[in-house]
């Protein structure tokens, strides 16, 4: 027989969470950074023309959220930690689906690195005046690139914070009905924003998968890191109280 598989570390558990909490406040900040600096939407073209003003801030932001995403993956391993013997099947899915999403849109997040070369080139003296329009179309070029990884990233996340959220259900004690019902509402209502975005690229329903991913990680990263100061549950026994 097979031997039992020893509970997770309760430092391990801790720190997953912590992950998770840090993340969303690392997000926060970095729209923070946005509205003080009063930044323009990526997208606008304000964003090339104003670059040498609003590089710093740019910069600041970019780096805000690229380390709000490793601190979710991060905690999504931990999950998949915690999850893997109540379901293994949507707990390995949904982990690497989402894993797989964060990949992405830390890619497209340091969007700076390829249009900085252009705000230069756009804002030297040197340049003829004729040729500016023709870096506007480089630089709305490099941007819908970007866009596109984002736009995936935020599709795939939300599905696999739905079937973490089935695994949650499939008797996981340490997480509860009520955990596991937000985070599958929260994955289906954020698949579906990041679907309709898909589906109309000029629509704002993206911001549903964002909010649905902030929420999903601040909920249960809060949750897991009470898992891992409780040393008095058992991970493994699904037959366990929920903690309360």
């Amino acid at each position: 027989m097979s031997q039992p598989e020893p509970a997770p570390d309760p430092q391990l558990i801790r720190w997953g969470g912590v992950a998770g909490v840090a993340g969303v406040i690392l997000l926060l900040c970095s729209v923070a950074v946005v509205v003080a600096l009063g930044l323009p939407d990526a997208s606008d073209v304000e964003t090339l023309t104003d670059f040498p003003d609003i590089e710093s801030g740019r910069i600041a932001e970019h780096f805000l959220y690229l380390g709000a995403l490793i601190l979710f993956a991060l905690h999504t391993f931990v999950l998949h930690r915690l999850l893997r013997t109540a379901h293994p099947a949507p707990a390995l899915f949904g982990t690497v689906i989402a894993a797989f999403g964060l990949v992405i849109m830390a890619a497209s997040s340091l969007l700076h690195v390829s249009t900085s070369p252009l705000a230069d080139l756009y804002h030297s003296p040197d340049t003829p005046a004729e040729d500016l329009q023709a870096i506007e179309y480089a630089w709305f070029g490099a941007q819908s690139v970007f866009d596109t990884m984002l736009a995936t990233g935020v599709l795939l996340v939300p599905i696999g914070i739905l079937l973490l959220g089935v695994a949650m259900r499939s008797d996981a004690p340490a997480f509860g009905p009520h955990l596991s019902m937000l985070t599958i509402g929260l994955g289906t209502v954020g698949t579906i924003g990041a679907a309709a975005e898909v589906v109309d690229p000029g629509s704002d329903f993206s911001a549903a998968g964002v909010l649905a991913i902030a929420v999903f990680y601040f909920s249960i990263g809060w949750r897991t890191v009470r898992l891992g100061t409780n040393a008095s549950i058992d991970l493994t026994d699904s037959e366990q109280t929920p903690v309360d």
